[in-house]
């Protein structure tokens, strides 16, 4: 929200006054930095006036004369001092920006040469709007274009002379913002990430291109032009690095730059640098194209709504991928399992799951839920052992200490030999963790691979080398990953049956019945306390819908249709949003939705984007869970119904179909023994096949008319507090899940021991 002319104007005013007055660098970096109070839109609307324009001019001419005065003191103008480009002029972007990728492609083999090319093919743009060239700074602008990335420079010095270059154009010009915006992006992604300095430019990216205005078609413009094939190949290795691992790690984190769909039409370039290092095929081509893979699957994967989408990165990325990798380790002779034992040295079969990385995710708490399963079956822990093999991908995030004790607790051992390669930060070879791994599944008499992964670079080698007798991917949602050197696949997203097939491929299907810990873990004082005061903050009355997942599941218009319909139903209604994601690709949504009716401000208001939240918290405060389609949320809305919650679903089946499976299921039910060891009676199929098929009539629709029918007609529980109708719901829903949850601690153990006795 913009403040008030009046409010800047008196803000601008005792800003002007102070920086006259400042007598200390010390003093005037502080006074720069009060300028993050403003934003470009409040500089729009205070030049809509004369006296706005004025005001705006007196500012940039005391910033050039205090300014001027310390670089020619030989003072060094650090970091926050890039924000004076929320005073440069806005004209003449498109000229500027094809001015960019034109002279950031007349490369030659160095950084140096890189950007002499790009700045002897600039031209200045005028406009009446701006104002007149400083022509004092001229000369700090020479000297800075004539140091950078000079081949003796470390990249501390880049990063001064970067600052120095940007700040001097900008102040001897003050015009053309798209321009220096690209050019100080396409500058500073050269320098090695990891060393201090660049630290104060990530965090002045990430708070303040937002504030700067700085869109998203500026960003795609800087890092196209750094990808095309022939500029970033004149790079050294370690530049090229550094390209991608500011997208990843400095860009991707601005707000409304996260997740934003606009970044798959970086997809092109990415994959045709890729295909070029894989055809290279030497050792240093290969270890830098299983960066570029995992590189891609982050940045892509994240914006995937479909499994069209994971089906075509399969084909152009995966298997051309694991082609080269199956042929690089012919020729390096590190191809296959070798001579080893088909047992461990206490006798049994050694079972190895491959992790990313250990963390308190959905994944995890299937994974460990199953293996906790499976080690309260005294035949399985008779007959197998099972290891977890950490990639320790640092580029997502670092593992968790509680998680690994948390397996560690089960006895399972989590085997770590790739700490060592990560001491490089975020330029750590995957291709030396990738063979420090498959050694030791080697040295571990391995003779069963599992991988829960679906495109890293590291964990495709493995399977493309062969590095286990039997190879199997466990499948959390990606149906349509399919490698020659897969043997089986699994996955617990199963409905309950030993078999099933998606999208054309068929699974062993392996239920896990869920650690309740996690689903419903108890609340102390705290908690409690936390929960209220959240609830509280609400209106008195209020109705709260909403979801806990990716927002990217929510970027849906058909969802928003019926969701809007039914807060104009119960104007007492708010919806949370919570998770990460971008959240304004959302609102657009809820926009379009809203419009021919034109109530989309009054609708946005009542949506409230919470971020990433505690679901042990949120759970208890979303009344009404109203689930996304066609992307559902899975996991945690399983998690939110196990703490006694009410969720409408959108069904893929028929109400035929869902019933033949609830009959299915139940015939399975009944034949497993209750807990004292009795067989199970007919009553007892009766009263649940009578409770379960009712629960369809509440909790699950198929059809758009019958899911705003249904979530009105819970919100009307609430709204008229009946609240015996809403617990009786509640009861239901536990039974269901009590019945669930029999079957696939039942069916899980014994369909993994089958695959597990799988031939190789």
């Amino acid at each position: 929200m913009n403040q008030p002319s009046d409010t800047i104007e008196s803000f601008l005013h005792i800003f002007i006054h102070s920086l006259q007055k400042s007598v200390s660098q010390a003093d005037t970096s502080a006074l720069i930095k009060e300028l993050y109070n403003i934003k470009a839109s409040d500089i729009n609307l205070l030049q809509s006036t004369p006296q706005g324009k004025n005001l705006v001019r007196e500012c940039i001419r005391t910033m050039r004369d205090k300014i001027y005065e310390l670089l020619c003191a030989g003072h060094i103008c650090g970091v926050e001092y890039l924000y004076i480009l929320l005073f440069v002029s806005r004209t003449d972007s498109e000229s500027s920006l094809k001015s960019t990728k034109q002279s950031t492609l007349e490369t030659t083999t160095s950084n140096k040469a890189v950007y002499q090319a790009t700045n002897e093919a600039q031209s200045h743009i005028f406009s009446p709007e701006t104002i007149e060239i400083d022509s004092r700074f001229e000369v700090f602008v020479k000297l800075a274009q004539e140091s950078l990335f000079m081949q003796r420079n470390s990249d501390v010095e880049n990063v001064l002379f970067i600052e120095l270059y940007i700040i001097a154009k900008a102040l001897m010009n003050m015009r053309d913002f798209t321009q220096l915006v690209c050019e100080y992006i396409t500058l500073i992604m050269l320098v090695d990430i990891n060393i201090p300095v660049s630290l104060a430019h990530t965090q002045f990216i990430v708070e303040s291109f937002e504030k700067l205005g700085v869109d998203m078609p500026t960003l795609l413009s800087a890092l196209k032009a750094q990808q095309d094939k022939q500029a970033y190949f004149n790079y050294p290795a370690l530049a090229r690095r550094s390209i991608l691992n500011w997208q990843l790690h400095c860009f991707w984190n601005v707000s409304h730059f996260f997740n934003h769909n606009a970044w798959l039409e970086l997809y092109p370039l990415w994959q045709d640098l890729f295909y070029t290092l894989l055809q290279k095929g030497d050792v240093e081509s290969i270890d830098e194209a299983m960066y570029m893979q995992f590189f891609i699957y982050h940045m892509c994967g994240n914006n995937f709504h479909h499994q069209a989408q994971w089906r075509r990165f399969c084909e152009e990325i995966d298997k051309v991928a694991s082609q080269a990798y199956e042929a690089f380790a012919k020729t390096c002779g590190v191809y296959g399992v070798g001579n080893r034992a088909t047992h461990t040295a206490n006798g049994k079969i050694c079972i190895a799951f491959l992790r990313d990385r250990l963390v308190p995710n959905s994944p995890y708490k299937v994974e460990y839920s199953l293996l906790h399963n499976l080690y309260n079956d005294e035949a399985f822990k008779a007959q197998y052992e099972v290891k977890i093999y950490m990639m320790k991908l640092l580029e997502k995030s670092d593992d968790d200490k509680q998680v690994i004790a948390a397996y560690e607790g089960l006895g399972i051992e989590v085997v770590d030999v790739v700490s060592p390669f990560n001491a490089k930060g975020f330029y750590n070879s995957h291709l030396q963790k990738a063979l420090a791994l498959k050694d030791a599944l080697h040295r571990d008499n391995v003779s069963i691979l599992i991988s829960p992964n679906n495109g890293y670079g590291i964990s495709d080698f493995l399977l493309a080398t062969r590095s286990a007798p039997l190879q199997i991917y466990y499948s959390h949602g990606n149906f349509v990953y399919d490698l020659s050197c897969v043997d089986a696949r699994m996955t617990h997203i199963c409905q309950g049956n030993r078999h099933i097939t998606h999208e054309g491929f068929d699974f062993y299907g392996v239920p896990v019945k869920m650690q309740e810990r996690f689903y419903n873990p108890p609340l102390d004082a705290k908690s409690q306390e936390k929960i209220h005061s959240i609830r509280t903050g609400f209106p008195k009355n209020v109705i709260v819908l909403g979801t806990i997942g990716r927002l990217m599941k929510l970027h849906s218009q058909e969802y928003w249709e019926c969701v809007v319909e039914v807060m104009r139903s119960f104007p007492q209604t708010i919806y949370l949003a919570c998770g990460g994601g971008n959240s304004a690709l959302i609102s657009e949504c809820i926009e379009k939705v809203c419009a021919i009716s034109g109530d989309g401000e009054e609708i946005l208001r009542r949506v409230h984007f919470a971020g990433y939240v505690d679901s042990g918290i949120y759970g208890h405060i979303i009344d009404i869970w109203l689930d996304s389609f066609p992307l559902e949320q899975g996991e945690s809305r399983i998690e939110y119904a196990a703490k006694g919650g009410l969720s409408l679903v959108m069904s893929k089946e028929s109400k035929e179909e869902r019933l033949q499976r609830l009959e299915q299921n139940l015939a399975r039910w009944i034949n497993i023994p209750n807990r004292d060891g009795t067989a199970k009676m007919q009553e007892q199929y009766d009263e649940a096949y009578t409770i379960l098929a009712e629960s369809y009539l509440s909790f699950m629709a198929f059809s758009k008319e019958e899911y705003i029918c249904k979530a009105c007609a819970l919100a009307g529980l609430f709204a008229e507090k009946r609240t015996d109708e809403i617990e009786s719901l509640r009861c239901t829903s536990a039974f269901g899940r009590a019945v669930g949850d029999e079957i696939k601690e039942y069916e899980g153990v014994n369909a993994f021991k089958e695959i597990m006795a799988l031939n190789p």
